[in-house]
């Protein structure tokens, strides 16, 4: 059975589970936390999201040292801050 960990130690060990680099007990204490727990696992979705868009950002710009922000991000950001019913 896998020991309990805390939310803050699952927050702590997500880098270390996207690289492979868990043992296997506190692995399934990982997932079994996240299987138990809504916040970790919304928390987690999150941070992947952030990778994602983060990795397509840079596939999007023609240049990896580029300090602007790419077009097709503005686009998007501009286009879902002007829709109709928007806070902003």
């Amino acid at each position: 059975m896998p020991r309990e960990i805390t939310c803050r130690e699952f927050v702590s060990l997500i880098r270390a589970l996207r690289e492979g680099e868990l043992s296997g007990a506190d692995r399934r204490s990982f997932l079994q936390h996240g299987r138990e727990c809504a916040r970790c696992t919304h928390y987690l979705r999150g941070y992947e999201l952030t990778i994602g868009a983060i990795k397509r950002i840079s596939e999007e710009s023609l240049d990896p040292n580029e300090t602007t922000i790419p077009r097709p991000l503005v686009r998007r950001i501009l286009s879902n801050r002007l829709k109709p019913g928007s806070n902003s």
